[in-house]
């Protein structure tokens, strides 16, 4: 067959293959190797003939331990660049594993969100967690695991760095005035310190600890808004 008409049969398949669907073996012509071949070649001979090549381009006479001098001179300033190169490709490597751990943070916590949220509407699967620190209606569960995922989520933010001690203070301040937030510390406060002193993490410690003390404020500060309380009926 002519290689007109192979060309021809060739693309003709290439057709009939890419409107079906079918994935044809991707060919490649042996000149794309030879390229690559004879440019990795020419580099390294390049490179080679580099000396041969200042030699014969430079005037008579020049004297090569003076620009040898020159070069070393320079060579002070080269270290100082590779040394900032290597300190910003050390802050890259930082930055890019601070960025995956939050990445790993937030896809953990929105796994235990779906669950706990799962529960929340069907009483037979909050019997799959853990019982409740004391006797409590499923009305009073529901709160506690609520405030829970609440708590959870400025926990993760505070790991990651969006919130600051002092708005996580103002948070915890504004939470507490009400009664269902004092019952779910009071229920569950000392199971988080428990938890956080056994992580051995000294922002989660801090994070826990900090807590505890706006609660015990915000409760030497007088009773909490009751949750009846809350909202007024709809006005007529």
């Amino acid at each position: 067959m002519p290689s007109c008409c192979r060309l021809r049969c060739w693309r003709r398949c290439l057709l009939v293959a890419t409107e079906s669907g079918v994935e044809m073996p991707h060919r490649r012509p042996w000149k794309h190797w030879t390229l690559w071949i004879a440019a990795g070649t020419g580099a390294v001979a390049l490179v080679a003939w580099t000396p041969f090549i200042l030699r014969a381009a430079a005037p008579a006479g020049m004297d090569w331990s003076r620009l040898s001098e020159v070069s070393q001179a320079y060579g002070a300033v080269a270290v100082i660049f590779s040394a900032a190169a290597f300190l910003g490709a050390m802050v890259s490597i930082w930055h890019q594993a601070k960025q995956t751990r939050i990445m790993h943070e937030e896809i953990r916590s929105s796994m235990h969100k779906e669950l706990m949220l799962r529960a929340l509407d069907d009483e037979t699967l909050m019997h799959c967690w853990e019982p409740p620190p004391e006797p409590c209606t499923f009305q009073e569960a529901r709160q506690h695991t609520f405030c829970n995922l609440i708590y959870r989520l400025w926990l993760t933010d505070y790991l990651v760095g969006r919130m600051t001690r002092a708005s996580t203070r103002l948070t915890l301040e504004a939470h507490f005035r009400g009664e269902v937030a004092r019952r779910h510390w009071r229920i569950s406060g000392q199971g988080w310190n428990d938890w956080a002193n056994a992580s051995a993490n000294r922002r989660e410690q801090d994070f826990v600890s900090l807590t505890q003390h706006v609660f015990e404020r915000a409760t030497a500060a007088g009773p909490p808004v009751e949750a009846n309380s809350y909202y007024v009926p709809p006005r007529v």
